[in-house]
């Protein structure tokens, strides 16, 4: 059964709809920027994106007796320069220190690219991403590593998803985060293998065994992050595969895998060579295609799937996947099929969820027309990104910190779901957050270092946002 494509009317309630699910937030500006666009126009529009970014800058400090100066911290890297291509130099102390700042600078940058979003799908889809496969950025603790686990989710976000998967495991963020780059021949680790089917590729429950596990375990050992050279001298991070540590023997799976035997290989190409053959046989099981559009679902549409909707929507939608599964836009294929579904415009799922606190914070944000910094002020941009941040986190959701690798649970957990983000603790969170934004906004200290970041105020226009209202609407759902 094909998916049944939406062909009712598209007006302003479905583009309403739409932008909802697919932004942080849908402003009346938003609106009016699609206003008389066909349904196809707009999905072409939001998913016509490339990873366009510019890397985050270094804006921290230390002070000199009561006055700030760069120099003092991470002083290899300008003020206002990226801290990207340098490496990590310095006594243990001090590599804490500016490795803890550069962490916060990723942060923060990370948090603006949603606050100052495109009218485009990228930052929603690197969301999803980001929270299909996450990482903990204190626990990786290397800031080259997340802001280059970033760029590989975004630059592949419409792409294919073997390829995303296969970057992924070998991926140095990663590699330490599931203990990767301890998996060895003597001492192999399950960590990633075992998330690689439960939570990123078939699911917990799907028919695979503790043995494949094992099996998967072995034929990822070997690969490590390094972070010197040769000589011992320090270097941007990078990935290197140990012939010497990979398990050369053979890995049988299970039925449930069509018992497929991994011949062992040896040599520098055996962890790249046994990897592609692991990968092959994951993707030939049909409940990849059945878990990825099950969580796209729920991410984008609601959280229950009765059996209605795994009928008509969950399994064609499959069926689209694997379809394209050789192709290097399948996920745009997929996205779209589901963004332009009967299903996803029909009255069940309008409304239906508790928006995440990253729509409520975000999306107050740009509704409320509160004023940022511009590029001129980058320390103030990094702070008011900063403030965003922890309000978001503070309203519950803490975006680069899950509280583990299978993200938040609103976004899985049965039955719940986005009823998770409103209890007894986050509502007078979500309430304090909506109020600190309408009624103080953000403001910078008089004592940074930059001038022209200090002492600055930045707070919504309640009457240019009344403004542009003829008559009383309801905006209370996603």
């Amino acid at each position: 059964m094909p998916l049944t494509p939406y062909t009712g009317p598209f007006g302003r309630p479905e583009l309403n709809h739409l932008l909802k699910r697919t932004l942080f937030g849908c402003t009346n500006a938003d609106l009016a920027h699609f206003n008389g666009q066909s349904l196809d126009q707009v999905i072409d529009a939001l998913l016509n994106f490339t990873n366009d970014t510019t890397p985050p800058l270094k804006t921290y400090w230390n002070l000199n007796g009561n006055t700030p100066d760069p120099t003092l911290l991470d002083p290899q890297v300008a003020f206002g320069e990226t801290w990207i291509d340098t490496i990590r130099y310095g006594n243990d102390v001090e590599i804490t220190e500016l490795t803890s700042a550069r962490i916060q600078s990723y942060m923060w940058w990370r948090t603006g690219l949603m606050v100052q979003q495109d009218r485009t799908l990228r930052e929603k889809l690197a969301l999803f991403w980001f929270n299909h496969m996450p990482t903990q950025v204190f626990q990786v603790f290397n800031p080259r590593l997340s802001y280059d686990y970033d760029q590989l989710l975004r630059t592949q976000a419409l792409g294919n998803f073997r390829q995303l998967i296969h970057d992924v495991t070998i991926d140095g963020s990663m590699l330490i985060y599931l203990n990767g780059y301890l998996n060895t021949v003597l001492a192999p680790d399950e960590n990633y293998a075992r998330e690689l089917l439960e939570l990123f590729t078939v699911g917990e429950g799907s028919g695979y065994t503790e043995e494949d596990v094992q099996a998967a375990a072995r034929v990822l050992t070997g690969w490590t992050v390094r972070e010197t050279d040769a000589l011992g001298d320090p270097v941007l991070p990078y990935v290197a595969f140990r012939p010497t540590q990979h398990d050369t023997t053979n890995k049988q799976f299970s039925g449930f895998f069509n018992n497929t035997l991994i011949i062992g290989q040896s040599g520098a190409g055996a962890g790249e060579g046994e990897l592609n053959l692991l990968l092959d046989m994951i993707m030939a099981n049909e409940e990849v295609s059945r878990f990825m559009c099950r969580n796209l679902y729920r991410f984008f549409v609601h959280g229950e799937i009765d059996a209605t909707t795994e009928t008509n929507v969950i399994e064609p939608l499959a069926e689209i996947f694997r379809n394209n599964a050789a192709a290097p836009d399948q996920m745009r294929t997929v996205i779209r099929a589901l963004l332009t579904s009967d299903h996803f415009f029909s009255a069940q799922v309008r409304a239906c969820m508790i928006m995440a606190p990253v729509d409520l914070v975000m999306g107050s944000i740009r509704k409320l027309k509160v004023a940022m910094p511009t590029p001129a002020q980058l320390e103030a941009q990094y702070s008011v990104w900063r403030d965003v941040y922890y309000l978001t986190s503070y309203s519950g959701q803490e975006l680069l910190n899950p509280p583990n690798v299978a993200g938040f649970p609103a976004y899985y957990q049965s039955p719940s779901f986005d009823n998770i983000w409103m209890d007894t603790a986050t509502y007078p969170a979500r309430k304090n957050s909506l109020l600190g934004i309408i009624y103080g906004g953000f403001a910078t200290a008089d004592d940074i270092y930059q001038p022209s970041s200090q002492n600055l105020e930045f707070k919504c226009d309640l009457l240019a946002v009344v403004a542009e209202f003829t008559g009383p609407r309801t905006r209370t759902h996603s």
